[in-house]
């Protein structure tokens, strides 16, 4: 992603839900800093690009959309973009600590997967959801506290994460075969 692109989604995409995510939650700050978040982002995927040895050709910068929506992830929750305000250390527990910033990472690079999808599929219509769960409140809330914990024992994983975004694309494809097969069905 160029930095014009990158700014396009950072305005409409990170920076429209930072603020939705600052009026909805009082406490918290939008610090509007895209150089800082471009920057990382940049970090992520030169390290992704290393770890997959690409070094030679045409296709040397390219990532698939996996793995730049995981790195824009991890980008969003390094920079920290939602600050709390918080005024002293004193009695400060990691169990009151906020997960806003992983759910603005997640939230974001949703937005910008469901537009790799859209793009790819040439669907602009389709309503994509995430997957129910069974514990937790949601998906949502689910992969917010995974990121959450990995961030704070320092083992937030660029691929792991890219892997989650093949298998919810791989969840969107099952779905649809099963929507498909239901729709025949009922023609039947």
């Amino acid at each position: 992603m160029n930095k014009v692109d990158f700014l396009i989604f950072y305005d409409h995409v990170v920076k429209e839900i930072g603020m939705r995510l600052q009026n909805e939650y009082r406490q918290f700050r939008f610090c509007d800093n895209p150089t800082s978040l471009y920057e990382e982002y940049l970090n992520q995927k030169t390290m992704l690009r290393i770890l997959y040895e690409k070094k030679e050709g045409e296709n040397k910068t390219l990532l698939d959309r996996h793995k730049v929506c995981a790195c824009m992830t991890v980008a969003i929750i390094k920079v920290r973009l939602i600050s709390g305000d918080i005024q002293t250390d004193k009695d400060f527990t990691l169990s009151s600590a906020s997960r806003v910033n992983e759910q603005l990472a997640f939230m974001s690079a949703w937005e910008l997967f469901l537009g790799f999808i859209r793009l790819h599929k040439e669907e602009t219509n389709k309503n994509y959801k995430l997957p129910d769960t069974y514990h937790n409140e949601s998906f949502l809330d689910t992969i917010t506290r995974s990121l959450f914990m990995a961030n704070q024992l320092n083992s937030l994983s660029t691929p792991l994460i890219a892997n989650i975004f093949f298998l919810l694309e791989k969840y969107f494809e099952v779905e649809e075969q099963k929507s498909i097969k239901n729709e025949l069905d009922v023609k039947k």
